[in-house]
Order: structure tokens, then C-alpha cells, then sequence
């Protein structure tokens, strides 16, 4: 008897951790922030990114800023879109994360500069961009970076880091065909 008592107690000792650090759908509400990144801009010169993602019980924002500083005091443009999300469970595929499905209700893009060559380098010109105002962008952005779709954005997210990292899912599929099946390097640092 104590020998199948000492390898229960392996078992379940084996399983807690990986059960205590699955991702929940209150392991994600919050304000959460990248880095400051450097990316090359259009003119030859350096941008400045800053992503944020929001989760509220019932919406996901995710905020593209981009400035011409790396102090972040000159923006360029914005894109923010947002709408709900709903939580599908843990991830059968990569442990501790949890498999999310979300659609979008908005896409806009501000823009704080006329700079017509960035707004074409980035797929907008077609837009009907005007300073200070965000537009709607789901009908004029014609390619990457901002590819804006009505699908089903099927996702992964985890938390971890003792509850501060964030990271989404990664690799180079289509999500409204299938889901990642593993997590992005990039990582989002929780701020509220």
C-alpha cells in the first residue's frame, strides 16, 4: 500500500505545477505594454513602436503607436482596434497558455503628421486620412502591416512571470483558418 500511495503522490506532485500555471480569463485583465522597439522608417531613418493590449472582461484593445522619437514626445500615428474576446480553455498544445477567440468591432488609424510616402509605405493610401482623426481603416488598407480582417481571430495568450509577462500566440499562420501552435517571443509587461 505505500508503494501506490508514493506514486500517487509523484503523479499528482508531477501535474500541480502545470495546473497551478495555466492562463485564466482573469490572469489577463489589465493594461499590459512592449518595449520600446526600433523599426526602420520609410524615409531611411528610425520609428519607434510601442504596443499596448487591453483586457477588459468583455473587449481587447490592441494599440500600435509609433513615434519619431525614441522618448516617445513626437507621434507619428496610431492604430487601435478592439472588440470582444472569449476565452475557449487551455491550450491542449502549449502548456500554461490559454486558447482565445477574438473578432473585431473597430479598426482606426490617427495619424499626427502629413506624411503622405509613410502612409503609402504602410498600405494606406487609400485611406482617408486627415490629422488628429482617427478613421475607420477596415476597407482601405490594402496589405501588411495592418492586415484588418472581419474573421474569427482565433489566438493563444499566456501569463506568466509571477503575472507580468504577457505573450500571444506565434508563428506564421492565419488565424482565422487556425490556431497558433506556439508563443511569440514578444512580450507585454503589465502596467495596471
Amino acid at each position: 500500500m505505500p508503494l501506490k500511495i508514493s506514486i500517487l503522490a509523484l503523479c499528482i506532485g508531477v501535474l500541480t505545477p502545470t495546473l497551478a500555471f495555466a492562463t485564466t480569463p482573469d490572469d489577463v485583465l489589465g493594461t499590459w505594454k512592449t518595449g520600446i522597439g526600433e523599426q526602420p522608417a520609410p524615409d531611411g531613418g528610425t520609428a519607434y513602436l510601442q504596443v499596448t493590449t487591453v483586457f477588459t472582461e468583455t473587449a481587447q484593445d490592441l494599440i500600435f503607436e509609433i513615434f519619431a522619437d525614441e522618448a516617445l514626445q513626437m507621434p507619428l500615428f496610431k492604430y487601435h482596434s478592439s472588440g470582444p474576446w472569449d476565452p475557449q480553455g487551455a491550450s491542449a498544445e502549449i502548456p500554461g497558455a490559454m486558447e482565445v477567440n477574438m473578432t473585431n468591432d473597430f479598426s482606426r488609424v490617427e495619424i499626427f503628421v502629413d506624411a503622405p510616402e509613410i502612409w503609402e509605405a504602410l498600405n494606406m493610401a487609400d485611406c482617408p486620412l486627415e490629422i488628429g482623426v482617427a478613421v475607420e481603416v477596415a476597407d482601405c488598407v490594402n496589405g501588411p502591416p495592418f492586415i484588418v480582417s472581419d474573421c474569427l481571430d482565433m489566438d493563444l495568450v499566456m501569463v506568466d512571470q509571477d503575472g507580468q509577462r504577457l505573450r500571444y500566440g506565434g508563428g506564421d499562420v492565419n488565424r482565422c483558418e487556425v490556431r497558433p501552435t506556439e508563443m511569440s517571443a514578444d512580450a507585454y509587461f503589465k502596467v495596471e
